[in-house]
């Protein structure tokens, strides 16, 4: 056991990670701004001041030269080195715009732990986890996608992280892959944004190593290298991808009226500020009007998953993403790529809970909600081939003075001292007292990382990353935190008070994004207290300055100085080091089945398992895919229902669950050899095809001397309907309307463990889990006699939501003694069902 809470300052940091856990650990059951999170989050908080540490704020009066650093003892402004040029005269680029696109996948390792519930420790172990526990599997595979924007050599990397925070190591880190692979200088056209998901890998985080508990475990240089370079790929796709494109920019306020998607979870602040309303869209096609990708922009937590689990996944925002884009090619019959970037997410929890789903139907279900109204607001955009760009990106040091607290008493302890390397967990000196005009009680920041034996200044507290770039009247803001709906409104009203007539502006803000200072607020917010203001690092004032900082640079942008790309106000205190790559364990049996499903006949709804002998995650997880017979014998991959060219039914989205439970389990050492099984869980829908079907699976091993692939098919096995599938008839003007359901799928977990082991998916949004699904696939129908033979010609019958059935016309009366046979219309075998008529 590590001593980890070595001193008072310490002692109050565990009370810290537990109230993370409560906190930027909320489930998304919170009500509408009132409910559990914002008083369980307040009283954690409150409660980490009575520790044994009395006035924490007092021992806050650590300056430059008490730390090694040179400065005045006396003052807080704590000068720079020598600045750099900050701004060069030149017009920003204009002409036609190029654009591409692309996707890399993210792929564990599984056995990594994950970022986001701090304390979550207790459960499995490997050489990838360090204070949080491990992660067995995944629930989608994790996704870094990027549009690049190219105006006559200026570009621009727009890139979705599917991590839980951005963070400098990453984005410094991106730009150095790129170099470094290609020569490709992006040095400051990089624009990330984290989807904060509380289950996405951890361990790229530069703080002090004993804070891993608190939620994003300790920092691992491989982790780190790893995670830059697949970003750094997805960036260097798009650019491979680039071609003429067109662009198009638009935004509803209001749009989830309803909390479908997602609600407030902050109450202190209400009634002024309530969730981030607005969804905006920014995206890219190609002349003739194919679609390349469209970024989606709102604020929401992801945190359906509680920190009980052991699945990677991109939570909500996952579902949000997979489900428009297969909404996108049901409709329109071309793919289009959804990059989801957060908005005001700070205080967002996520939705899709009306109907008491569990939690990986409750993503869909969300996604499912969120993806019609996606799309109506995509058929507003207006297109152009033109296009002004710019950006601008600068690491700027966070100093008391140039905060604004010289001329503020607002960040001062009971002594009336300042703090002056930050403070966190400040509440007020008196409990349940004002925050406003009054006193801090907060614990220093320097005291805290003296304490763990870390330099002051320090990069991930004293330095941070604001990007601004400009397309032609809307220019993209980051915010490199966790923001509140109160500082993305005060950032929109900023940029708004800027628009003239002759320059109209637009904003979208890029919440999470370059970089990580916890929750980010406006002061009349901070002042409110509560859990979001406790988790924050600069007090009161520092949204606002950031803020401030950002309409700065794009005032100067504005006024023509659209360079450099890139400076800093001193350089970087927190930078990568050298590190021993993870040796890889030699796999014993790889390529052997250990579970074959075929032979079997599986209704919908049920469970088909195939479990594998494989290879360390560290190489990659396996593959499992759906092939269906297509005739005489030979099986096809079952196409993607997102329409991605070359995307099969696999487990890279949510229709599968694969686990990994190696034998002997995982461990903190690396073993020369291990049995790496793999097990991949597939709930057939309520509206799979009926046929013969087989899985397939591949990846790669280590031998012991090099690295080689596997291959295994299954045996083939039935899908058939459903035990207890219901048709209902009643007669309606003309036709009959017939309604198939199905009987609900329990959900089970596996036992002692976390994961679902059946009925997971979600069947019909329309209605509760408990309740019989209905089948809304197209349908093949026919009369047929008592002896189950036609009496005329079958009819394909679509969903009619309106009625809310499958409408089977009837031109005359139905022959005495007919009945309605009805199978799914895509069906490759059929599988009928009859209904007596009324």
């Amino acid at each position: 056991m590590r001593g980890l809470w070595s001193s008072s300052w310490s002692a109050a940091l565990l009370v810290g990670a537990v109230a993370l856990v409560v906190g930027c650990g909320d489930s998304g059951s919170g009500g509408d701004g009132g409910g559990a999170d914002a008083g369980e989050d307040t009283g954690a908080t409150s409660s980490s001041m009575d520790t044994g540490v009395e006035d924490s704020g007092q021992a806050d009066t650590a300056t430059p030269e008490d730390t090694g650093e040179g400065g005045d003892t006396d003052e807080a402004d704590v000068e720079p080195d020598a600045a750099p040029v900050t701004m060069i005269e030149q017009p920003p680029a204009q002409g036609a715009l190029q654009a591409g696109v692309g996707v890399q996948i993210v792929d564990g390792p599984v056995g990594i732990s994950m970022a986001g519930f701090g304390g979550r420790s207790g459960g499995a172990i490997s050489n990838w986890s360090d204070y949080l526990k491990a992660s067995q599997g995944f629930y989608g595979r994790m996704t870094a996608k990027a549009m690049v924007l190219d105006v006559d050599g200026e570009r621009l990397a727009l890139v979705k992280l599917p991590t839980m925070c951005s963070e400098h190591s990453l984005t410094d880190g991106i730009t150095a892959k790129l170099k470094e692979r290609y020569d490709i200088d992006m040095e400051g056209r990089i624009l990330t944004g984290a989807t904060h998901s509380h289950h996405a890998q951890a361990r790229y985080w530069r703080l002090p190593e004993s804070l891993g508990l608190v939620g994003a475990d300790s920092p691992d240089e491989e982790a780190i290298d790893r995670f830059s370079g697949l970003f750094a790929e997805a960036i260097k796709a798009a650019i491979d991808d680039l071609g003429p494109a067109e662009w198009g920019f638009a935004f509803k306020d209001d749009w989830d009226p309803d909390n479908l998607i997602y609600r407030d979870r902050r109450g202190e602040n209400n009634p002024e500020y309530g969730k981030d309303p607005r969804l905006s869209l920014l995206a890219v096609r190609r002349p003739d009007g194919t679609p390349m990708a469209t970024i989606i922009n709102f604020g929401i937590h992801g945190t359906v998953f509680e920190g009980e689990n052991d699945l990677l996944t991109e939570d909500s925002v996952g579902g949000v993403e997979m489900k428009f884009e297969e909404h996108f090619f049901a409709e329109e019959g071309a793919p289009i790529v959804g990059m989801f970037v957060q908005a005001g997410g700070g205080d967002a929890s996520p939705a899709g809970d009306a109907l008491n789903h569990k939690e990986p139907a409750r993503i869909e279900k969300l996604g499912e909600d969120a993806a019609p109204m996606i799309m109506a607001l995509y058929r507003t955009l207006e297109w152009s081939g033109e296009l002004t760009l710019a950006v601008r990106t600068r690491r700027i040091d966070l100093r008391y003075d140039s905060i604004g607290y010289d001329e503020s008493d607002e960040f001062l302890n009971a002594q009336g001292e300042p703090y002056l390397w930050g403070g966190w967990q400040c509440t007020s000196v008196q409990r349940d007292g004002p925050l406003r005009g009054a006193p801090k009680n907060c614990l220093p920041i320097d005291s805290l990382l003296e304490s763990l034996g870390e330099s002051i200044p320090n990069g991930e507290v004293h330095q941070t990353l604001l990007s601004v770039a400009r397309l032609d009247d809307l220019v993209l803001v980051t915010l490199p935190g966790e923001p509140a709906y109160s500082i993305v409104r005060y950032l929109r009203e900023e940029v708004a008070k800027r628009a003239t007539e002759d320059q109209p502006l637009e904003s979208m803000t890029f919440g999470y994004s370059q970089d990580h200072l916890l929750y980010l607020t406006h002061p009349d917010d901070w002042f409110e207290g509560g859990y979001e203001s406790t988790m924050s690092l600069w007090g009161p004032l520092a949204g606002q300055h950031l803020v401030d900082r950002q309409m700065e640079l794009m005032e100067q942008m504005l006024d023509g100085f659209n360079g450099p790309s890139f400076y800093e106000e001193s350089p970087s205190l927190s930078t990568a080091k050298p590190f021993e790559p993870r040796a890889l364990e030699r796999s014993l049996e790889a390529g052997t089945m250990l579970q074959d499903p075929g032979g079997e006949t599986y209704p919908r709804t049920s469970v088909v398992r195939m479990s594998v002998a494989a290879g360390d995650p560290n190489l990659g997880s396996p593959m499992f895919v759906v092939q269906v017979e297509s005739g005489e014998g030979a099986f096809e991959d079952v196409p993607d229902p997102s329409g991605h060219p070359g995307a099969v039914v696999d487990n890279s989205r949510y229709q599968m669950i694969p686990l990994y439970p190696p034998d002997p389990p995982m461990s903190r050492e690396i073993v020369a050899e291990r049995h790496h099984d793999w097990t991949a869980q597939w709930q057939i829908p309520e509206d799979w095809p009926a046929g013969t079907y087989r899985l397939r699976a591949y990846g790669p091993y280590w031998d012991g001397t090099a690295e080689q692939t596997w291959e295994l098919t299954s045996e083939s096995f039935e899908v058939v309907q459903a035990e207890g599938a219901e048709l209902a008839v009643e007669a309606a003007e003309g036709a009959l309307a017939l309604r198939l359901t199905l009987p609900p799928a329990e959900y089970a977990e596996a036992e002692g463990e976390s994961w679902p082991a059946a009925g997971w998916r979600l069947l019909d949004r329309a209605v509760e889990p408990t309740a019989r699904p209905v089948v809304r696939a197209p349908l093949l129908a026919v009369l047929v006699n008592g002896g189950g033979q036609p009496l005329g010609e079958p009819q394909t019958l679509l969903w009619d939501a309106a009625a809310e059935a499958h409408l089977f016309e009837l031109s005359d009366a139905a022959p005495s003694g007919a009945s309605v046979q009805v199978r799914l219309a895509d069906d490759r075998t059929p599988s009928p069902i009859t209904g007596a008529l009324p």
